[in-house]
């Protein structure tokens, strides 16, 4: 992978449904070149998926981060519990983790009462092999860089507060959308049938309301030689302008969520590091200006994604 192929993922991941012949412009190749090195990328499984994240509180719904331990259990019976959980068509991300926890994944549900049913059915028949599971709510701060691994400072847009009433053909377009981020409006058209420019009109109203957060693309880290590393940390409100600033300029930080009520850890930070080394001077940068206001709680690695943040089956039916 060389400078042109960096220079293509940081334009799909700040928008992945970007015109082809606009990214040819930017990346500053034709549009044939434009599009094989897509494909390259694809078949070198560094590129996973084109997807659209969207705002499932705008449809009804509620996110959940659930980190879960296990005890007593085989590597086997470890991999069928999170394929089961997996499965789930509540269950959106999930990874194995290297740590504490085994594994973590979000959870999209109507309420906390559907909360409590859908984790009851999911860890039934694993229930004495669970130690602990620990659940955070959705952040009341965050921040997101997906691009940094690449040297760009692109941050994603915070929320859009606007109201809107997604009708059933919304819907269908979304459950479209979130899977293949760049569907052309000619087969969204087909399957829909609808007309490309009432389409389009949908997408741009879902768009401006917030419904539709960002076009994006999921990422093989390992294929790039990077590393995903996940640390829990506890902070002294008094110096989180401070310390939201470092994380928002430090170049391995992808995103950090600010969490309340957890008895655990505050603050969630995501790391992509090239190797120990990396990880460890951004532990020394942070424990030198914060090292009297933070602590921190758990470091563990992330070393895959079984399934990415594409928003489930319930949120469509």
């Amino acid at each position: 992978m060389d400078k042109k192929d960096e220079k293509v993922l940081v334009e799909l991941i700040k928008n992945s449904r970007i015109p082809i012949n606009q990214l040819a412009k930017r990346v500053g190749v034709s549009r044939e070149v434009a599009t094989y090195r897509i494909s390259q990328l694809q078949k070198q499984g560094i590129i996973k998926e084109f997807y659209t994240e969207i705002d499932e509180s705008k449809l009804g719904f509620e996110r959940f981060g659930c980190c879960v331990q296990l005890k007593g259990i085989s590597d086997t019976e470890e991999k069928k519990l999170i394929n089961h959980v997996a499965k789930s068509k509540y269950v959106t991300y999930l990874g194995p983790i290297i740590g504490k926890w085994n594994f973590a994944f979000d959870i999209i549900v109507k309420s906390r009462k559907n909360l409590e049913e859908v984790l009851s059915l999911l860890f039934f028949q694993y229930k004495d092999k669970v130690k602990q599971y620990v659940i955070n709510s959705m952040p009341t701060e965050r921040g997101f860089f997906p691009a940094k691994v690449f040297g760009s400072i692109f941050e994603e847009k915070d929320k859009i507060s606007k109201e809107i009433n997604v009708a059933k053909i919304d819907l269908e377009i979304l459950k479209l959308l979130r899977v293949n981020s760049r569907i052309e409006y000619s087969e969204l058209s087909r399957k829909l049938k609808l007309t490309g420019n009432a389409i389009k009109y949908r997408i741009k109203n879902l768009e401006n309301s917030g419904v539709i957060e960002l076009y994006t693309i999921a990422l093989d880290y390992r294929k790039i030689n990077v590393e995903f590393y996940n640390l829990q940390i506890r902070f002294s409100e008094y110096d989180f302008a401070k310390l939201k600033k470092f994380l928002r300029e430090h170049k391995s930080v992808k995103y950090f969520y600010k969490h309340i009520g957890n008895p655990n850890w505050d603050l969630d930070l995501g790391l992509l590091v090239r190797g120990t080394k990396e990880l460890r001077e951004f532990l020394t940068d942070i424990r030198e200006r914060f090292g009297e206001s933070i602590e921190i709680n758990e470091i563990f690695l992330v070393p895959e994604a079984i399934k990415e943040n594409i928003l489930p089956d319930i949120v469509f039916e």
